[in-house]
């Protein structure tokens, strides 16, 4: 193997270790958010003023103005937003277009659960709330995907 195919092989186990952390975090914070769902859906009193509100300014008085466990719910989504998209780019850059395409349903799962957080937020509809929960699921197991796909070590054995 030449110099340059070592720094290749060495530059795509960094990309695709970054990837696998990227993903196991995104699993971690879905589960967290999956949980602080739950709590707001059984426990919360969401603010009767954001009903029927647009689902953006919803999320706006989510964050400012509704439970604290809500509050946490909304921010931590956003978050995910941000991880999501991180996984996409890593896979992109890895060149590995089934990581690719799950990485990005995985984001799908997200954008779709935030829209239906917020839809939920505004007019509390059942539909909005499973939604989210499916979505998260969809999530989860994307992201489990990765991590079972993409090797722990590169094949150079680096």
């Amino acid at each position: 193997m030449t110099g340059t195919d070592e720094e290749l092989v060495s530059r795509t186990s960094a990309r695709l270790n970054g990837l696998r952390a990227n993903s196991f975090a995104a699993i971690v914070m879905v589960l967290v958010e999956l949980g602080l769902g739950v709590g707001v859906n059984l426990f919360a009193t969401l603010p009767s003023t954001d009903h029927g509100k647009a689902p953006f300014s919803a999320f706006g008085r989510a964050v400012t103005g509704g439970p604290v466990v809500l509050a946490v719910h909304a921010v931590l989504g956003t978050v995910l937003l941000i991880t999501g998209v991180s996984a996409v780019v890593r896979a992109v850059l890895a060149r590995r277009p089934a990581v690719i395409a799950m990485a990005g349903v995985a984001l799908l799962g997200i954008i779709v659960a935030w829209l239906s957080g917020a839809r939920f937020v505004a007019d509390m509809a059942r539909g909005a709330s499973l939604a989210m929960a499916v979505a998260t699921a969809v999530s989860i197991a994307c992201y489990a995907l990765v991590l079972f796909v993409v090797p722990a070590r590169s094949p150079g054995g680096r």
